[in-house]
């Protein structure tokens, strides 16, 4: 067993405090503001969904010190409070952004990790942090994900989330400057906290979903508030024989965790989405869309339909999973591969409201389900370098055959100015309706020009609207 200071957690704190802002690259800075506004938008565009609505309410209920900002919210939460608010505003669409293929070392796939966007927020708020410091840490944020996803296995029966114990308080610490000791004893707190199954996004997926990282996000910002009053933590939480290996199985942990910064960090490995679904069905979506557009909308007329989908363990599991293949609830609904080129098919179009009236109980959509023939193709698989492709072949009453295929999903490997304009066009018709043109416009000129200024204020006082003018 190592000693307390050679812990890959004492080893992570250490790097984490001699790290500067001024050693992030230029492209990663960049990036991280397009990935911010874009998160934004996702929170912004929450607050008529029923589990974004109660949580604020519940926390609104707790009271607490009013620290920091809430997206599109008056009234300010406690540190961890709003981290939790703003943890589930940004994730309970299931529109922000997203890894995109497996990771080179474990081949674990998936996840959010801008729902650690939140902690920098808040941390940054209560540090008042420089933009350059907050953006940094958004860079930091990303690349612990990605690092954090590289201990796991890619069969694990735990959730990606579980990273995000980790990865909270060490971004969170570093932007309140806490010490080596205490930035060790924060991670040791929310690492020893996180550890979450698969089964909150399978079987009948609830609620759980949207606000499970939220909730280890908070428990982050609380730890690290607990150790920069001298609370310690659990600095073998990853080595101890009765600690978290089986979580994080992969490693050396301290060696992966603590590595130097390249240029080509994990903040360049994701993409943003399209659709308000999970980043599996980003391209069956679009397949489907394409597939009504090449029948004039005429869907009724067709024979069969039969899908094509990557041939990956991930995916078999999907198509075997009840609660997906007959959806109950929301949540479910958009983890749907069935239900999201059902209604995808027969509306021609999709966004929120095709999931309003509870549409995956629509006997018309349900019927275009039970009547997809779903599959999964190796060589599908191979041509589509390792992300979620979807293939749709559909013959008509008279015999004709129509081909759509998508191999890449939308948002995915665009370069900077092709990811500038789509995150600006998401962000304009996610929050329109729920800010005015100069409010949406003074948050764009904000993030934009985080890098230049010395305090995160103007970036945060139009995020939070008077209670005269927050629509409600």
């Amino acid at each position: 067993m190592p000693g307390a200071d050679t812990t890959a957690i004492a080893r992570l704190a250490a790097w984490l405090n001699d790290l500067r802002a001024e050693e992030i690259s230029r492209a990663a800075i960049e990036r991280a503001k397009l990935l911010l506004l874009d998160t934004l938008g996702c929170g912004l565009a929450a607050h008529d969904d029923a589990t974004a609505r109660a949580a604020l309410a519940t926390l609104d209920g707790l009271g607490g010190a009013p620290q920091c900002t809430v997206l599109g919210h008056a009234r300010k939460m406690s540190a961890p409070n709003a981290v939790l608010a703003n943890g589930t505003l940004v994730r309970v669409l299931d529109l922000n952004d997203y890894v995109v293929g497996a990771h080179p070392q474990s081949g674990a796939r998936g996840g959010h990790p801008s729902d650690n966007i939140p902690v920098v927020l808040a941390a940054a708020e209560l540090a008042r942090s420089s933009g350059q410091d907050l953006l940094a840490a958004i860079v930091l944020a990303y690349e612990l994900y990605g690092r954090g996803k590289a201990l796991m296995a890619a069969d694990s029966s735990w959730d990606g989330i579980s990273v995000t114990g980790l990865v909270a308080p060490a971004v969170a610490g570093w932007l309140l400057r806490l010490p080596p000791e205490r930035l060790a004893a924060a991670i040791g707190l929310g690492t020893a906290r996180a550890a979450t199954p698969v089964a909150v996004r399978e079987g009948q997926i609830s609620a759980a979903k949207s606000i499970a990282n939220a909730l280890i996000a908070q428990d982050g910002m609380q730890a690290t508030l607990l150790a920069s009053r001298g609370v310690t933590g659990p600095l073998d939480v990853l080595e101890a024989e009765r600690g978290l290996q089986a979580v994080f199985p992969r490693g050396p942990a301290g060696d992966i965790l603590a590595a130097p910064l390249s240029d080509d960090g994990f903040i360049f490995d994701t993409a943003i989405k399209a659709y308000p679904c999970f980043a599996g069905g980003q391209s069956a979506v679009a397949a489907a869309l394409a597939l009504n557009a090449g029948l004039g909308g005429d869907v009724a007329r067709l024979n069969s339909i039969h899908v094509a989908l990557a041939d990956l363990p991930v995916v078999r599991r999907w198509l075997a999973d009840p609660g997906r293949v007959a959806p109950q609830s929301r949540e479910a609904a958009d983890h749907s591969l069935h239900f999201l080129i059902a209604v995808a098919l027969t509306d021609g179009a999709f966004g929120l409201r095709q999931f309003d009236g509870a549409r995956w109980n629509d006997p018309n959509v349900r019927a275009l389900m039970a009547r997809l023939d779903m599959t999964t193709d190796a060589a599908l698989t191979r041509r589509a370098g390792g992300v979620y492709p979807c293939a749709l072949r559909a013959t008509g009453p008279d015999g004709c055959t129509y081909d759509v295929e998508v191999l890449q999903p939308p948002g995915f490997a665009q370069d900077a100015r092709e990811l500038g304009a789509a995150v600006l066009e998401k962000f304009a018709r996610l929050t329109k309706g729920h800010l005015t043109t100069e409010r949406r416009d003074r948050i764009v000129a904000a993030v934009m020009g985080l890098d230049r200024a010395a305090s995160c204020a103007d970036l945060m006082r139009p995020l939070a609207p008077d209670a005269a003018t927050i629509r409600v």
